[in-house]
């Protein structure tokens, strides 16, 4: 029990120690290889659940980007009469949820009603 450890019997053939250094190391490959699947298997979460965060992210963003902008634009304000100014109407847009699409529209309606009163002339 206390004594010497034993020798390891070495063999004595080259092509014996050879094949015994080439299957250890296949061994410990394809040890690493599975050691890396099962670490890939739980960095991995479902897509399912990973959309769900993703989704409710965008609706937190939503929800806060708007006020944020305004706040920045209230900042800046004072500074930087025409960014606060820039920003806090933008804010303000995307807080009634007015699209590009609706300002376009509003546009159209001003130009036409510029034209008509110009006709009745």
């Amino acid at each position: 029990m206390f004594g010497k450890p034993q020798k390891e019997n070495k063999p004595s053939d080259p092509s014996d120690s050879l094949d015994s250094t080439i299957s250890s190391q296949l061994a410990k490959a394809e040890e690493e290889s599975e050691e890396i699947k099962l670490f890939d298997t739980f960095d991995q979460e479902p897509d399912e659940e990973r959309s769900e965060v993703v989704s409710n992210f965008e609706k937190i963003s939503r929800i806060i980007s708007p006020y944020f902008i305004v706040i920045i634009g209230l900042f800046l304000y004072e500074d930087n009469f025409l960014i606060g100014t820039t920003l806090i109407a933008i804010g303000i847009l995307s807080l009634l949820k007015v699209s590009w699409q609706d300002i376009i529209n509003l546009v159209e309606i001003i130009k036409d009603f510029f034209a008509t009163a110009e006709r009745k002339k």
